[in-house]
């Protein structure tokens, strides 16, 4: 039997490249396509001409009496942070397991969503019942969860990189560590934006929010680490997809290349999406674009007591929908490469 499970946002880039990634997993009957009022009634072809002959299916609203007539089992919410925090008591209610891609049950803290997302949150058991969705560490409660918290594309990026390294005790305790992301422009959603037009993306290169990004927050939480102690900053490369992350730490004792590379084989041994890279190479955003692949390489400088590492995913792939099917596969049991590979 296959399990059905319906996408709400589907008018979305992460949207798009989770229907395609559906479309062709084994163990998946792609049986609702949801989306806002606006779009009720509009076969998938119209909104994505791509799926022309691919996918069937009319677009319907996420309306509460219709979901238990849909006879879900999971529902995938590809929607903006306000509106998948609406949605998903509504989808629990019903009985649906959902995974929700954007960030409104990713922090614990719920006093932080007025200042970080600009809503009050009023959900404190579906904040604790969330998991945070980083497959390669934790599965086991993913394997058991019935609300995931898919994490950002920029936060996968960098704690991949930066968690085995804390966790082993290497970074120096309260030093700063500084995050220099670089993201393609399919990262801002495919609303209208003046700043995201083609004239104003192509041939440039920019920051946007440094240092208050919503993201630095989710990173710090994942990562044991104080605020305060850490700088991130976003910028939007003239590309469609892709995240290249580079990122400066300071090393409680000098480390050889061999120690940090053991740590990482340590760590994502067997975890068949992260790729530790070796020798000269280093990540580049054409290896893992269209993939679902983590590739991470460093260097290090002042004798071995500072490291700078390098981390590239793409930002729809592993960064969003590629993640989001990795965490159902877990959840129901099956081998989490299933229409990954």
């Amino acid at each position: 039997m296959k399990i059905r499970v319906g996408i709400v946002g589907v008018s979305g880039y992460a949207g798009l490249e989770l229907i395609k990634l559906v479309l062709q997993h084994p163990g998946i009957e792609f049986a609702a396509a949801m989306d806002a009022e606006e779009l009720g009634g509009k076969p998938l072809h119209d909104i994505h001409p791509r799926l022309k002959g691919a996918a069937s299916l009319t677009t319907v609203t996420p309306a509460a009496e219709r979901l238990s007539e849909l006879g879900l089992d999971t529902v995938f919410l590809c929607t903006p942070d306000k509106v998948s925090y609406d949605l998903v008591p509504k989808m629990m209610h019903s009985g649906i397991r959902v995974v929700d891609l954007s960030g409104s049950y990713r922090l614990k803290d719920m006093a932080s969503y007025s200042s970080w997302y600009g809503f009050q949150h009023a959900n404190p058991d579906l904040l604790k019942a969330a998991v945070y969705g980083l497959s390669e560490w934790n599965a086991k409660a993913i394997a058991s969860a019935n609300l995931i918290a898919n994490p950002g594309c920029y936060p996968t990026s960098v704690i991949l990189a930066l968690l085995p390294l804390i966790r082993a005790g290497m970074l120096e305790t309260g030093s700063d560590i500084l995050c220099d992301s670089k993201s393609g422009v399919t990262g801002a959603g495919r609303g209208v934006k003046p700043e995201l037009m083609f004239s104003e993306v192509t041939e440039n290169f920019r920051p946007y929010s440094p240092i208050t990004h919503r993201h630095a927050p989710e990173m710090c939480q994942e990562l044991g680490w104080d605020l305060d102690s850490f700088t991130f900053v976003p910028h939007l490369l003239p590309t469609n997809r892709g995240i290249i992350s580079t990122i400066y730490v300071q090393l409680q004792q000098p480390a050889s290349s061999a120690e940090i590379e053991a740590e990482y084989g340590k760590r994502y041994s067997g975890r068949p999406f992260v790729r530790i890279l070796e020798g000269a190479r280093l990540p580049e955003l054409r290896a893992v674009s269209h993939t679902n692949f983590c590739d991470i390489a460093w260097r290090l400088s002042r004798g071995g007591r500072r490291a700078v590492l390098f981390s590239a995913i793409d930002n729809l792939g592993k960064g969003a929908a590629g993640q989001a099917l990795q965490n159902f596969n877990i959840m129901h049991g099956l081998d989490e490469t299933t229409g990954l590979i």
